[in-house]
This record gives C-alpha cells, sequence and structure tokens, in this order.
C-alpha cells in the first residue's frame, strides 16, 4: 500500500492548479460582487437619475454617515434586535425543556417528536399567512376572545400587539430547530459522569446543574450563535402579517433594505446599509465564537 500511495503522489505545484479553477469560480461568486457592493455602496446610484452604477456620484465614506443618519434604519435595527432578544431566549427555553422531557420513553413519543419539529419545515411565507389569517381583526384568534372574555384586540392593527404576534409565529417555527440540536447534544452525552454523580448521592437537579449543563455548553452556545444570527434576518412573517405596518411599527431590518432597494430603488443606500449590516454580524460572530475557541484550546 505505501508502494501504490507514492505511485499516485500528486506534486504540490499542481495541486496548486486542480484548485485553481475552483478559486476563479469562488471569486466570481464571492469576492467580486462583494467588491462591486462595497463601490455602490459609496455612491448615490439611483436609477432614475443615473442608469449606469459607474456613472453614480462617488461620494465616499460619507455614505455610511447618510446611511446611519437614516432614522427608519435605525428603528428597523434596533426592532429587529429588540424581537432577537425576545424571541432567542424563549425559543431556546422551550426548545431545550423539550429536549430533555423527550429523552425519557412514554407511549405516542415517536409520534409527537415528529409533530413538535413540523413548524421548522413549514415555508416562512406560508406560516405567515397563515398567522395573518389567525390573528387577522375577523379571525379564530379574536373570535375565540370575543366569545369567552368579550375583548376584541385589533391584533395587526396595533403596534404593539402586532409585533407580539410577528414574535409568536418566530417562536413557534423555530424552537423545533433549537429542540433538534439540544435533542442531539443530550443523547451523544457520555453517561458515565452522570452515573457517578448519582453514585455519589447527587440529586438529580444537582447532578442537572453541574454535570449535564456544564457538558451542553458548547451546543448550547453554538445553537444561540445560530439563532441569534438567522433572528437579524426575519422577514417572512413581519412581510406577510403586516407588511411593516401599521405604518413602520413592525419593519425589520430586511423589509427596509428590501422597501430601500426595490420599491425605492435607492440601490446606493441600500448596499451602504447592508455592509453596515454586514459588518456588525460579522463583528458580533467573532466574540460569539470566541469562548467556542477557548473551550476547544482547553482554556
Amino acid at each position: 500500500m505505501a508502494g501504490l500511495s507514492s505511485w499516485f503522489r500528486i506534486p504540490e505545484k499542481f495541486k496548486i492548479l486542480l484548485i485553481l479553477p475552483v478559486q476563479i469560480v469562488m471569486n466570481f461568486i464571492a469576492i467580486i460582487p462583494f467588491a462591486l457592493t462595497w463601490y455602490v455602496g459609496m455612491t448615490n446610484w439611483v436609477p432614475q437619475l443615473t442608469i449606469d452604477w459607474w456613472r453614480a456620484q462617488f461620494i465616499g465614506p460619507i455614505a455610511f454617515v447618510y446611511a446611519i443618519n437614516d432614522q427608519i434604519f435605525l428603528a428597523a435595527v434596533a426592532r429587529t434586535l429588540f424581537i432577537g432578544a425576545v424571541v432567542v431566549p424563549i425559543e431556546f427555553l422551550l426548545g431545550f425543556l423539550l429536549a430533555y422531557v423527550f429523552l425519557g420513553k412514554f407511549i405516542g413519543r415517536k409520534f409527537v417528536t415528529l409533530v413538535a419539529v413540523v413548524p421548522m419545515m413549514v415555508v416562512p411565507a406560508a406560516g405567515g399567512y397563515v398567522f395573518y389569517l389567525m390573528f387577522v381583526e375577523s379571525g379564530p384568534v379574536n373570535g375565540l376572545l370575543q366569545i369567552f372574555t368579550g375583548i376584541s384586540i385589533s391584533f395587526l392593527s396595533n403596534p404593539t400587539w402586532a409585533l407580539i404576534s410577528i414574535m409568536l409565529a418566530d417562536i413557534w417555527q423555530w424552537t423545533p430547530f433549537i429542540f433538534l440540536i439540544m435533542s442531539a447534544a443530550l443523547l451523544s452525552l457520555p453517561q458515565e459522569p452522570i452515573n457517578a454523580a448519582y453514585v455519589l448521592g447527587a440529586s438529580k437537579w444537582y447532578a442537572f446543574r453541574r454535570v449535564i449543563i456544564p457538558m451542553l455548553k458548547r451546543p448550547m452556545m453554538i445553537a444561540l450563535l445560530l439563532r441569534a444570527i438567522e433572528s437579524l434576518k426575519i422577514f417572512d412573517y413581519p412581510y406577510m402579517m403586516t407588511q411593516g405596518g401599521p405604518g413602520y411599527a413592525t419593519q425589520t431590518i430586511t423589509m427596509n433594505l428590501y422597501e430601500s432597494g426595490f420599491k425605492y430603488l435607492k440601490y446606493g443606500k441600500t448596499a451602504t446599509q447592508s455592509l453596515i449590516i454586514f459588518i456588525a454580524c460579522i463583528i458580533v460572530a467573532w466574540y460569539a465564537v470566541k469562548p467556542l475557541r477557548a473551550a476547544q484550546r482547553g482554556e
């Protein structure tokens, strides 16, 4: 086998030639469009004024100042962060509790598990339309409230209730995501430390808090990081349920960029704001994964 492997050994210079076509394709797919976005983001390109992007007025880094001074954009950013700060912890708590409960054996466990992950398989646009039908003023949720309490709430017309309705829809869809990750993490735990804790007289709560939770630290952080990044891209539910209304009360970052770019055709401004969000996400992700890198090095 050693002689055979040496016979098929590829020279180092030839290896570079093998990966060169892939690298060229990747440059066209990622690097070149990204560089063009940077350039367009530093212009005031509006197709109605200048059809060709390379003829748009170059205003340089001052474009970032103009983008940050957009109050509607800043409100959308704050609103998106608020939604993420509320829904991500709730989704994590519910998903983790479901995963821990489903470790036990009970009748119909497989069926209940299948039902629990169905929301994640639903297309977000379809889920948003279903929740719109549920929370619309003449929908079943409001109808049940009127029957049992005599109260009528305009869920999608009131700014506060509209935001709550969107968050409930997001929690419904993405709790199964946390459930799947934490179920896999719990099933992969070594049983020896847990059994040793029980032998030494530890209670279930103590073993859970002092043994199980520390071993789940890395999967928990990964689940929270993935879900937090995903929450910044929420679009389908606000768009399908409220169109960002009433007014701008439920407009998120992606909705703001969509309207700015495709409705008002402010391509330069939209590119600048997209770059701001991109840079912010990189910074947050960089600091978020630092504990994971430290744990991997054993620090």
